[in-house]
């Protein structure tokens, strides 16, 4: 495909997306892709991933541009509501030029090419309709209609795409994210806890930590902390999490908010999930009835719970090798068949 032009744009609400972006577009290009990506993300977040292989290959490809490209914006400065971040204005830059247009989980890009591709497993809007008090409903009214009127291509985890991306879209089905081919043999009980950039637990996780650490419930391996939960002081066997395949290999359990990026990780992984968020979160609550569902993961009362609920689970031989089996056996191809979605269509 010589001199098609792709337009990648990535939803900056959290990493997800633009993980999820940035590795089908390296695996394209590694593939055999010959024409022109521009990728219109955070370049914050974009420079935050700096050491991921699959970020530096990509920025320093030719035919490769990052342009600068946030949405939603915040309307307070750090705020970590999601209901603070301006959902109803956009900046939608000029498509006309390009072949193809890819979305991930941006609706109105839809607005100027009905024939994009959106990738994603779930809408923003299904987010904010059950909360009638949050004063977006005209949003979530404006981008059900979009969806309804276009029913556009997109491509789904086949496991936790929501039922509105099933039935709404012409849905293609697709696997977990693998964003790393590191595969060895479990050894380690690690356990992580985290709370993830997109959510809005980080208090409660970070009362969680200095609980954990005043009582002295030692791990029986290492406890890997997101950084920005961490005291100034911990003990030896509390380590920052860096969130590397090489940590998720070590892990045997990870206490997180279950956002799909992580859940990907831990899941490729062979992790189990101790789930935990607020109870009106509807992608969280939809992520942990599947990961339930599928055996492979449970939801907690809270991050201190979930961290007592994996002690159990990574000192038990015979839990950790049924979910070994459980996880191995999951479809894993996320990268590839998205990647072929976009290039080649349907």
């Amino acid at each position: 495909m010589n001199n098609v032009k792709i337009a990648a744009l990535a939803c900056s609400n959290g990493f997800g997306h633009l993980r999820r972006i940035i590795s089908i577009a390296t695996f394209m290009v590694k593939s055999g892709f010959e024409g022109d990506i521009d990728i219109f993300a955070s370049l914050f977040h974009v420079n935050a991933l700096k050491g991921w292989p699959d970020r530096d290959y990509l920025v320093q490809c030719e035919r490769v541009r990052v342009i600068d490209f946030r949405y939603p914006k915040d309307h307070k400065d750090k705020s970590k509501d999601l209901l603070d971040k301006d959902w109803e204005n956009i900046d939608l830059p000029s498509l006309d030029k390009y072949e193809i247009v890819w979305s991930d989980n941006i609706v109105q890009v839809l607005e100027k090419r009905p024939d994009a591709i959106l990738t994603g497993s779930f809408f923003w809007h299904e987010v904010f309709e059950r909360n009638r008090k949050n004063g977006l409903q005209d949003f979530v009214h404006a981008q059900r209609r979009l969806v309804a009127q276009v029913k556009p291509l997109m491509a789904g985890n086949e496991y936790f795409s929501t039922p509105d991306v099933k039935s709404l879209t012409e849905f293609y089905p697709v696997g977990l994210y693998r964003y790393s081919m590191l595969f060895r043999e479990k050894k380690n009980k690690g356990i992580l806890l985290s709370c993830g950039l997109g959510g809005e637990e980080e208090d409660v996780a970070r009362e969680a930590v200095e609980k954990i650490i005043r009582d002295n419930i030692v791990p029986p391996d290492r406890l890997l902390v997101e950084p920005r939960l961490l005291p100034d002081r911990y003990p030896d066997w509390v380590e920052k999490a860096d969130f590397s395949s090489e940590m998720f290999q070590y892990c045997s359990a990870v206490c997180i908010r279950p956002g799909m990026g992580t859940i990907s990780d831990a899941l490729i992984g062979r992790n189990r999930i101790f789930a935990f968020s607020n109870l009106d979160s509807f992608e969280m609550v939809h992520n942990c009835n599947v990961l339930e569902k599928l055996k492979v993961g449970q939801r907690c009362e809270d991050p201190f719970q979930a961290y007592i609920h994996a002690l159990e689970f990574v000192d038990s031989k015979e839990l950790v090798e049924k979910q070994l089996l459980r996880a191995s056996h999951l479809r894993l191809d996320g990268v590839f068949a998205t990647a072929n979605l976009v290039v080649n269509g349907v």
